[in-house]
């Protein structure tokens, strides 16, 4: 017996020794990195990872969500990124801002409506648009380097006049451009189709990050990269008129359908009924009450058992020999109903409950039998 353990026990540890090898030698480490959502500063401003980057490259940065000259304080040779669209932008500013330019400032944004306040104090874009398309922008010069980014858009087409002064561009005067570098006076407008490649994770590509420090090259080593994310003006209230209309509506609706459902009714269901019959069931009524206070209602329910009876010999002839308890079991066979509640029912009622049940059982074998 003791042997016989002692093999079992020698198996066991064999075994979890094999799965134990077997286990470390296929087991293989991995480390995953799983992507999680934006938090902080990095959910509502879009160039957190720029700021950043220059902030390691030493370069004087601030991050606003505000124009007001108070607090973006601009200066020649300053760069201004603007990341809004350009329509957001009122008469005021956009004039400060075309006379800042003018003056030696670097201005960074994406095209946008030919209409808008800004544009039309620059004169730079020409009505019409170009054909979506894209643009391999890589670490090499070739353009076609695998470690890329694409800059994707609608083509924009800029103005006879200001066509002469590009600088540098992506892009023809005949198809549009992608980018164009503009001098407009002593400054420059870099305008790009969207500015994707400077935004959040845009800049984790090496081209992107190269096409960014050329982009800002002109104003790196001169002044301060003001990067406007938003524009804190619009109050919240006059945001969600202006886009949520929708959702307030069908909240509204929703509402108003709760208030008619949960309200009180501003009157009956079912019309009055006319005079003259409102008038007979009073009497009728004043009178079965008559009849019950001057005997406790003994003579109504005689009257109506009497009632009952002649029904039932009317269409039975021959239920008019039984009595008793024969009599019952022939109203209940006829009516379905129990022969002990239909003998309470004919039996003199002691109280107003009973005679309310005795008078509510004789109606229903009035109608059955």
């Amino acid at each position: 017996m003791r042997h016989k353990w002692l093999l079992v026990t020698v198996l066991v540890l064999g075994a979890s020794l094999l799965l134990a090898a077997a286990f470390f030698a296929t087991f293989e480490r991995k480390e995953i990195t799983e992507p999680v959502a934006a938090s902080g500063a990095a959910r509502y401003n879009r160039f957190l990872a720029l700021e950043k980057t220059l902030q390691q490259m030493d370069v004087p940065v601030a991050s606003l969500a505000t124009l007001e000259p108070g607090k973006l304080r601009l200066g020649s040779g300053d760069t201004l990124v603007l990341g809004v669209d350009p329509f957001q932008i009122n008469a005021a500013e956009a004039r400060r801002l075309a006379a800042w330019v003018e003056g030696g400032g670097h201005l960074v944004m994406s095209s946008g409506a030919v209409h808008a306040p800004l544009f039309e104090e620059l004169g730079l874009l020409a009505p019409g648009r170009g054909r979506h398309a894209c643009r391999l922008v890589s670490t090499d010069d070739a353009g076609d380097g695998k470690d890329g980014a694409l800059l994707c858009g609608d083509r924009f087409k800029l103005g006879e006049v200001v066509a002469e002064d590009i600088d540098v561009s992506i892009g023809d005067e005949q198809d549009g451009y992608l980018f164009a570098r503009v001098w407009v006076g002593d400054g420059m407008v870099s305008m790009l189709v969207n500015l994707d490649m400077l935004s959040r994770n845009g800049l984790k590509h090496a081209a992107a990050r190269q096409f960014t420090r050329r982009l800002l090259a002109p104003g790196l080593e001169q002044g301060t990269v003001h990067l406007v994310y938003a524009l804190d003006d619009t109050s919240f209230l006059t945001w969600l008129l202006h886009h949520g209309w929708p959702a307030l509506l069908s909240l509204g609706l929703l509402l108003a359908a709760w208030m008619a459902m949960r309200s009180a009714r501003l009157g009956p269901l079912m019309p009055a009924p006319a005079l003259h019959r409102r008038a007979l069931l009073e009497h009728v009524q004043a009178a079965g009450e008559f009849l019950y206070r001057r005997d406790s209602g003994r003579s109504l329910h005689g009257l109506a058992c009497q009632a009952v009876l002649a029904r039932l010999y009317r269409r039975d002839p021959a239920c008019s020999m039984l009595s008793g308890d024969a009599l019952h079991d022939r109203l209940a066979q006829r009516s379905g109903m129990d022969a002990a509640r239909i003998a309470r029912a004919f039996l003199p009622p002691v109280n107003a409950q009973a005679f309310r049940t005795s008078i509510i059982t004789l109606a229903r074998l009035g109608s059955r039998s």
